[in-house]
């Protein structure tokens, strides 16, 4: 009996990053899909159910954390790991009232993506 893969949203400004994550995450059997922007992100939620989402916190437009905030409203169990190049990045209040912990943060660059996919697999499976 095979079960539907979870669905993951990669959203990052930068093409490479995006498509190596994705790639990355499809060889481990999940769905990914991208977004270069939290609007375009916003706009994929609308249409497409998700589990989790990979987030780059400096996004052109609205920044990664307003994104999660937004996300977080329109669907309410979907799940969140941050990607960040910034070495001064904290979890805001707001942040931490979506469940997020220092420990769904990952700074770039990952010379070992299987370390954010056991961050990916630990957070979905709380999710069963």
């Amino acid at each position: 009996m095979s079960t539907e893969p979870f669905r993951i949203l990669v959203i990052d400004d930068e093409a490479s990053i995006r498509e190596s994550l994705c790639a990355f995450l499809e060889d481990h059997d999940y769905a990914v899909e991208s977004a270069e922007s939290a609007e375009e992100a916003l706009e994929m939620l609308q249409r497409t159910r998700f589990d989790l989402a990979i987030v780059d916190m400096r996004l052109p437009g609205e920044s990664g954390d307003v994104f999660i905030v937004k996300a977080a409203q329109l669907l309410r169990d979907l799940r969140f790991l941050i990607h960040t190049g910034s070495v001064e990045f904290h979890l805001t209040e707001a942040l931490k009232k979506q469940g997020i912990t220092t420990e769904h943060v990952y700074l770039k660059p990952l010379n070992d993506l299987t370390v954010l996919v056991e961050g990916v697999r630990k957070l979905l499976n709380e999710k069963r």
